[in-house]
């Protein structure tokens, strides 16, 4: 029994790592890019409006709090800041940062902080924007700066919050984090240092940011373009066309260079059909599931040829339970004498040679597998299109658990999507597993028992516990994965399920 758990417990630490090797394919996104999401999942405090006049007439509820409203330096807008108790309304993440403070006995800011340090962004972001439009500033647009500019300004600047360059080598290297300190340092010169972030609360806001950012890894993709669905108001973001050369040159380059980048160009290229090359049909998901149902299905059908030899010498093995069978017989003390157990492997490898069987088939498979499935895997979680739109209410970046926990209201299409979803995941999934062992199971009724054997028995009772382990913590992944890596789990348990008769079917049928 000791021997069985350990089995068990050594099976369950392989499915986890094989889970979290998955995620450890290189992350795409540049520092720019990273740049972007940041400011799209933590902007800032501020609302702006035209004049004081508008600003006021906002402010008509009891509900919030308004600490700061100040006419924004060098443009026609006005500042808002609004509170709900002590959470700022525009920032859900920057409350999550200050939460983490406040636990940490860390002194945070007040409001007037967080506004000056949104108009010093907004004021890099303007003099971003005249460095680089020039024909915009022969115009006069930037002479009357109002409140849709400064949004547009943002959108396409704001990032410079969080990116900067540094000098290494006497070469100019993009970095997180250089423009942040250079105005928090400017603040501390023009406020003081008791009215700014310290350095403790600074650190727990990188900290906090980085952890958001570096579960993100969908900045694949062929063609520059807005993509995902980022922070509280799910902004899409610039993400930048990867070359084939790119991928060569991140992390373990040979998964990169010849499955990831590939597999997720056949997404970019099939849900570019579908959708009639319009990035404006994406916003429907109908283009993206699409695509996953294809590129599963050709991934699957690709994995399959390559292990088929691998998986016939499997299935000519499951013929031979007669003959193993029998051999087992002869020795039923074999799991606790070692002389029996010598003799039992002895007479079984001559079995195989007889019948020219490769016992160590089954991992040859595995060894096929495990780097086309990591792959896959970095290419479906790292495509910036399958992290854009919505099928059915339900967005194709949000996990399932997310959506079932934060739906409102209550029964929105996203939540009974993404109900239906996990639902169809898991029984697709326990039947892929399941059908293959009640296959074999119905074969060996066949089979005339000689009597029992204790190391057969327990034998099955460890495989058995296997596919349970491996079938929970499938399940469990999927709460978290985003819906779209829970259509491609779905899709590709079906896949396996029609391999798995499929490939009994014509074995079957070769025997007769």
């Amino acid at each position: 029994m000791k021997k069985l758990h350990k089995f068990g417990l050594a099976s369950f630490a392989v499915a986890l790592g094989a889970i979290v090797l998955s995620g450890c394919t290189a992350n795409f996104c540049s520092v720019k890019e990273k740049s972007r999401i940041l400011f799209a999942i933590e902007p800032g405090v501020s609302r702006y409006y035209n004049s004081e006049a508008e600003a006021n007439e906002a402010k008509n509820t009891e509900k919030y709090t308004y600490p700061v409203t100040i006419k924004v330096p060098d443009t026609n807008v006005w500042q808002l800041v609004e509170q709900e108790g002590s959470n700022y309304t525009k920032s859900k993440q920057l409350n999550t940062v200050v939460d983490a403070a406040q636990k940490a006995n860390v002194v945070v800011p007040s409001a007037s902080y967080f506004a000056a340090l949104d108009r010093a962004v907004l004021k890099d972001a303007i003099d971003q924007a005249k460095a680089i439009e020039t024909d915009n500033v022969e115009s006069g647009y930037f002479d009357d700066i109002d409140k849709e500019k400064v949004e547009r300004i943002l959108t396409d600047y704001g990032y410079l919050k969080y990116f900067g360059t540094t000098t290494k080598k006497d070469k100019a290297v993009d970095t997180l984090w250089v423009n942040f300190d250079s105005v928090n340092n400017q603040l501390i010169r023009d406020y003081g240092v008791e009215n700014c972030a310290n350095n403790d609360f600074r650190g727990i806001y990188k900290k906090t940011l980085e952890t958001a950012i570096n579960n993100n890894r969908a900045c694949i993709t062929s063609v520059s373009g807005t993509y995902g669905a980022y922070g509280q108001d799910k902004i899409e973001v610039k993400i930048d066309g990867k070359s084939w050369g790119y991928a060569w040159g991140q992390g373990g380059a040979v998964i990169e260079g010849l499955i990831v980048y590939p597999v997720s160009c056949l997404v970019d290229v099939f849900a570019g059909a579908f959708s009639g090359h319009n990035p404006a049909n994406y916003a429907n998901g109908v283009p993206q599931i699409l695509a996953l149902l294809l590129v599963t299905i050709i991934v699957r059908l690709f994995i399959f040829l390559v292990s088929f030899k691998s998986t016939m010498a499997q299935q000519k093995m499951s013929q031979l339970q007669p003959e193993l069978q029998k051999i087992q017989a002869k020795y039923p003390n074999s799991n606790t004498n070692p002389a029996q157990k010598q003799r039992v492997a002895q007479e079984q490898m001559a079995l195989y040679k007889k019948h020219k069987v490769n016992p160590l088939s089954s991992l040859i498979v595995l060894i096929v597998q495990f780097p086309i499935f990591i792959g896959v895997w970095g290419a479906m979680t790292g495509n910036a299109i399958l992290s854009t739109g919505s099928f059915l209410g339900l967005n194709l970046s949000t996990s399932v658990w997310d959506a079932l926990t934060n739906a409102n209201p209550v029964w929105s299409g996203g939540w009974w999507c993404a109900l239906v979803l996990f639902i169809l995941m898991a029984v697709a999934q326990f039947l892929a597993m399941k059908v293959p062992q009640w296959i074999q199971k119905r074969k060996a009724k066949k089979i005339a028992r000689l009597g029992k054997n204790p190391a057969q028995t327990q034998q099955n009772r460890t495989m058995n516990i296997v596919s349970w382990v491996m079938l929970i913590m499938i399940i469990f992944m999927g709460f978290t994965l985003p819906a779209a890596m829970g259509f491609y789990w779905f899709v590709g348990a079906l896949v396996s399920l029609a391999q798995s008769l499929i490939t009994n079917a014509i074995f079957s049928r070769k025997r007769k």
